[in-house]
């Protein structure tokens, strides 16, 4: 009897120890920890989950979780945060040596060049260069096959909803450590201030317009007004964005209903409120983030981190690992990245005649009628309207879905019409819709400023 335990004894030791020791690489290890994941998903754009190691209690293969598993925000928070901490545990050794490099670098752009481009100021390059071929000289990105050309992988935008150049150079500043992570893997930085959705769309699509080398792939970083600015963006435009970092959203923005979204990481710190409504929301933009056809991005497409904001840059460094994922898919399976595409539409259970015959009255617009119409959508899935896709839109075009006409009127112009129509009523009108809806009021807003010129 004691033979046999003892020749049972080592073999389970041996496993035992290797267990321990492969446990350990994963976590101190970068390069293993990468390869890990790649042995247990596949390569990206053709991955799928191996079928042996499926078998074991990895952390790769958990499950996202279930829209219907809790009905407490704060428990679908924290199931939400566990399966982004699976997701990215082989970022661990890297969140590791980038908070070992923030604590001993002393100037960390000092061997990068900050450029301005036009009335974007501040870029950062990483000092890449190729040569041109025939394609980039047809493609007039080059005056001669064989000139030096520089380019980059993508550009990181750090959304800063303030003007002026003290409060801009402080926050370039605090991104300084950061940018240097991105920098080193070849993507350009820069801080844009924009006061509006409107004016970040604007720069963002001019300056890729003009610098397409540079700017072929943005990922767009902000915090709390910052990042409702950029959820407005991917409501009106999905295709502008590679990947969405919001940390601390302040608003109730719904997603556009498009698969085929960016990859999005929201950031929300620990002590927030079980009662916050802007989560459910937020629940909405991270399901749709995964709704994809591909593995990685089922996986890493849409993820919440909760954070202690006592620690340092917690979030942040979670975010560049996130980047640099994402920058590595593209990199390895741009061919895959998806279009979006419109969601099919739900067929709505109310008596269309009999809401329109409702709605129309004497005076136009019927607001009870409306902010009705708007509570009951709530409950429905949205209708596809990509562009200005808000709920006052959404529910006008329901109420009047049988104007043959108003299938020709752009959400856009529609967003305007009905907006100065409110505001003929009144400011105190105009304040009431707002807060039954912030993003019409915000897309109102933006478009007054910028009629002069189209965006679409």
């Amino acid at each position: 009897m004691k033979a046999i335990s003892s020749y049972l004894l080592v073999p389970t030791l041996v496993l035992f120890c290797l267990f321990v020791l492969e446990g350990a690489c994963f976590r101190l290890i970068e390069g293993y920890a990468n390869k890990r994941l790649e042995f247990a998903w596949g390569k990206p754009g053709n991955g799928q989950f191996h079928n042996l190691l499926r078998r074991l209690p990895l952390v790769h293969f958990a499950d996202p979780p279930g829209t219907q598993e809790v009905s407490e925000l704060s428990d679908r928070a924290n199931l939400e945060d566990q399966f982004s901490r699976s997701m990215m545990s082989f970022g661990r050794p890297l969140r590791d040596r980038l908070k070992e490099e923030m604590e001993e670098t002393n100037d960390p752009l000092v061997n990068f060049e900050i450029r301005d481009f036009g009335p974007v100021r501040g870029v950062v390059l990483p000092g890449l260069k190729k040569i041109a071929n025939r394609e980039d000289v047809i493609e007039e990105r080059a005056r001669r096959v064989g000139d030096s050309m520089e380019y980059a992988k993508g550009l990181v935008v750090r959304v800063f909803n303030k003007d002026e150049n003290q409060e801009i150079n402080q926050e370039f500043d605090r991104m300084e450590f950061m940018f240097k992570f991105f920098l080193k893997e070849g993507l350009a930085c820069v801080v844009m201030p924009a006061s509006s959705a409107a004016e970040l769309l604007q720069k963002t699509r001019e300056f890729r317009k003009q610098n397409p080398m540079i700017a072929e792939n943005i990922f767009v970083w902000g915090e709390k007004e910052s990042a409702e600015l950029i959820m407005e963006v991917c409501v009106e435009e999905p295709t502008n964005f590679k990947c969405l970092l919001i940390n601390e959203p302040t608003g109730n923005l719904a997603p556009p209903s498009i698969r085929g979204m960016p990859w999005i990481l929201v950031g929300k710190a620990t002590a927030f409120s079980p009662d916050d409504k802007s989560m459910a929301n937020l629940f909405k933009w991270i399901v749709r983030g995964r709704d994809a056809d591909f593995l990685y991005p089922s996986r890493l497409g849409g993820l919440l981190k909760l954070y202690d904001p006592r620690v340092i840059s917690e979030y942040d460094l979670f975010a560049v690992a996130y980047v640099l994922k994402c920058l590595d898919y593209i990199t390895l399976a741009s061919d895959k990245w998806p279009e979006p595409k419109p969601m099919e539409e739900k067929q709505s259970s109310i008596n269309q005649d009999e809401v329109v015959n409702q709605y129309r009255n004497k005076e136009g617009i019927d607001l009870f009628l409306v902010q009705e119409k708007i509570l009951s959508l709530k409950d429905e899935e949205p209708i596809s309207f990509a562009t200005f896709d808000c709920e006052i839109i959404r529910g006008y075009r329901e109420m009047h879905s049988n104007d043959l006409n108003l299938k020709m009127v752009t959400n856009r112009d529609l967003v305007l019409k009905l907006g100065m129509s409110f505001e003929e009523m009144g400011s105190e009108v105009l304040r009431r819709i707002g807060d039954k809806d912030p993003l019409f009021l915000r897309f109102y807003r933006s478009l007054k400023e910028v009629e002069d010129y189209p965006l679409n």
